[in-house]
């Protein structure tokens, strides 16, 4: 073989070494860089939603901390009332028996 020739296929196999490192160093961590923006950007999303449940429960704990507030749950959830005042309790009335007709499958 000349010289010629055997230094060409010689730089050809360099050159393929070389392309195959490129794509196997470049392609690899490019495409765990794109895998992490999208976890990343789920990520977020999730810390945004959390993030507007967080500002219901501060608004929820500022409600709390005012006195019309705490009058409130104290009157709807343990029916307390004023010392000047009088609680009643509103009894539903009672439920009415169901009418069965007298024919058949209910007469037996």
């Amino acid at each position: 073989m000349r010289p010629a020739v055997a230094r060409r296929l010689s730089l050809l196999g360099v050159a393929l070494v070389v392309a195959t490192a490129a794509l196997a160093f470049g392609v690899v961590p490019f495409r765990d860089w794109l895998d992490q923006r999208q976890v990343n950007d789920e990520l977020r999303a999730r810390v945004e939603a959390v993030e507007v449940v967080n500002r219901a429960y501060e608004q929820r704990i500022d409600a709390l901390n005012t006195d019309e507030e705490i009058e409130r749950r104290a009157r709807r959830d343990f029916n307390l009332v004023h010392p000047d005042e009088e609680a009643y309790a509103v009894v539903p009335p009672p439920v009415q028996p169901h009418r069965v007709p007298g024919i058949w499958p209910f007469d037996r």
